[in-house]
């Protein structure tokens, strides 16, 4: 079966840890976030962000990014996450954030790699599942360089564990695609949660987003 991965990022990974975030710090935390939908039903994350736009009466051309929503806006989003999955049980949200704090100097130094590994920990077995996946990262959130290193990682990644998964990797800007959009609301979610203490919409959520984290304290 053929699965279509939409991911997208909140947070930054810049290491300017000592200055409040936004004043010249950077965020203590980096979230990825991944819609799955079997190939073809882009359907099922356009509506939701569609809805948005005509109830703002927004043209699509005018992109809307997550920090743009209101509270109210993102607590409706998060509590249809969990329609969605009992209507599409085939449809997956998922979520890896990691407390920046905690890494060590090589991942600081090589923050691409931060991001590869996390993209790892959160896709690899999933993709290993099935034959062919259409993996579709925001491309504004990798340089062009990095584009085909995320790529080749993952590639090696499923060749390592014996996987004979079919891999195209197609980056997309968001402002054309509402999937996109709709994993970016996503990843604010969660990367609200953990940076802001920010959680009625995480808590609307509930179990619809499979989560996992990376070098939080024990």
């Amino acid at each position: 079966m053929a699965i279509t991965i939409y991911l997208d990022e909140s947070g930054c990974l810049g290491w300017q840890l000592d200055a409040p975030y936004q004043r010249g710090g950077s965020s203590r935390h980096f979230t990825l976030a991944a819609a799955v939908i079997p190939e073809g039903n882009e359907a099922v994350l356009n509506r939701p962000i569609r809805g948005l736009y005509t109830r703002r009466k927004r043209p699509l051309q005018k992109e809307l990014k997550s920090v743009e929503m209101s509270a109210g806006e993102r607590i409706g989003f998060a509590e249809n996450l969990p329609r969605i999955l009992r209507a599409r049980p085939d449809v997956q949200f998922m979520a890896i954030t990691v407390c920046k704090a905690n890494v060590g100097q090589a991942f600081r130094a090589h923050p691409n790699g931060l991001y590869n590994y996390m993209a790892k920990l959160l896709l690899l077995e999933l993709m290993a599942q099935h034959d062919a996946v259409c993996f579709i990262p925001d491309a504004r959130s990798l340089k062009t360089e990095l584009k085909h290193s995320l790529h080749d990682y993952l590639r090696t990644e499923l060749a390592v564990h014996g996987a004979m998964t079919t891999l195209q990797t197609t980056p997309w800007e968001s402002k054309d695609c509402l999937a996109l959009q709709f994993t970016d609301v996503l990843a604010g979610i969660v990367w609200a949660h953990h940076e802001f203490g920010n959680s009625v919409a995480y808590r609307s959520a509930g179990l619809a987003i499979r989560q996992k984290t990376l070098f939080f304290p024990r």
